[in-house]
């Protein structure tokens, strides 16, 4: 099986397995990217991320769609069984194409990460993607509540689509080692730098008065009076990781949409080891359910939150190793990059099959 992968990011292509990119973020000849390498029947995986001349970067990120990727493909697309498409901003002017010339390729295969421009209902965008998604052959998204959205907005989709639920790479995060720093366990974390509700956090951090220390790490505007309230700004990956790894828990404080976002965040601390107390949203209700080591409070709401927090902060340590130990092995089971894998596969070979007895066009 061939496939056309495109992406909405950009990554290194090397010559040779790099030490310090996580494997979604490198393409190189030793290994099949990303997760295509746990396919148990090895495809040929093409990557294209979404890297432009400057100008077109520009005019992209004011569109808010990569239309250029599209470009560089155009021509050589019918030499694949199948277009995976993983972020809608990257298959908008693919499906337009496809649909005003009622033009013939693979099927196309698309991840719906933010519910098509973040769940808007209206504008120029809204109607550009409701037109261009009716090129798509299948949809997959990684929130369960998205499909409520789709029933409204895209009710085309319902039928053709499903919900797999994001998998970290457990692999990966099992090697890594961080170092044991003087304030160990004297703090707790909270990482991010937009879309969470630090008013809750810090009124109900505020109220709690446990003995941690707070430290906020990833917004740098944050103001606050509290002496123990440490605020960083954004900072290295493996320096981040050595706070996370150090942290009695950490506090995922996300605001509410419906869409996906904030889970990368939630699997890779989950996979780390870290005790977790998150807001009750849907982009992550899913993946908390999958754990006891992860905890959740009603969003916007200081006094479950201060609750929680004083409930945490009084865990034994026998609570919190068994908490850490739900968490891993969450990442490396049901969570894991592998499950999705085998879900993702599974999809890949039913839409290259069909293609194989029918060519597929839009009417």
């Amino acid at each position: 099986m061939r496939i056309l992968l495109l992406i909405n990011w950009k990554i290194r292509y090397c010559d040779e397995i790099p030490n310090d990119l996580q494997p979604s973020d490198y393409d190189c000849p030793q290994e099949l990217f990303w997760f295509f390498r746990y396919f148990k029947e090895k495809p040929v995986v093409d990557v294209v991320d979404i890297r432009a001349p400057k100008w077109i970067e520009r005019v992209e990120n004011k569109l808010r769609f990569h239309f250029f990727q599209t470009l560089r493909i155009l021509r050589k697309l019918n030499k694949y069984d199948l277009i995976f498409v993983h972020g809608t901003t990257s298959a908008m002017l693919l499906g337009a194409i496809k649909r005003v010339f009622r033009m013939k390729t693979p099927p196309i295969l698309d991840v719906d990460i933010s519910s098509f421009r973040q769940a808007s209902t209206k504008g120029m965008i809204h109607k550009l993607s409701q037109f261009s998604s009716k090129a798509f052959d299948y949809m997959v998204y990684h929130t369960s509540s998205q499909i409520e959205y789709y029933r409204e907005q895209f009710p085309w989709l319902v039928d053709k689509c499903e919900f797999v639920p994001l998998g970290v790479d457990y692999d990966y995060w099992k090697t890594k080692t961080y170092p044991v720093i003087p304030e160990k366990h004297s703090y707790i974390v909270c990482v991010g730098y937009r879309k969470r509700d630090w008013d809750t956090l810090l009124k109900a951090y505020d109220q709690a008065k446990i003995k941690e220390k707070l430290y906020l790490i990833g917004n740098p505007d944050l103001k606050c009076d509290n002496p123990d309230v440490k605020v960083m700004p954004f900072i290295p990956i493996d320096e981040l990781m050595t706070y996370i790894a150090n942290a009695k828990f950490s506090v995922i404080p996300l605001d509410d949409f419906n869409y996906s976002f904030g889970q990368l965040t939630l699997l890779q601390q989950m996979a780390a080891g870290i005790p977790i107390l998150a807001a009750d949203v849907r982009a992550v209700r899913d993946y908390i359910s999958q754990s006891k080591g992860a905890v959740s409070y009603k969003p916007y709401n200081a006094e479950d939150l201060t609750e929680k927090l004083i409930q945490m902060s009084a865990l034994s340590s026998e609570s919190m190793q068994r908490m850490t130990a739900e968490n891993i092995e969450a990442t490396r089971t049901s969570l894991s990059e592998q499950a999705m894998a085998e879900r993702f596969e599974k999809i890949c070979r039913r839409l290259a099959c069909a293609e194989g007895k029918e060519t597929m066009e839009i009417r």
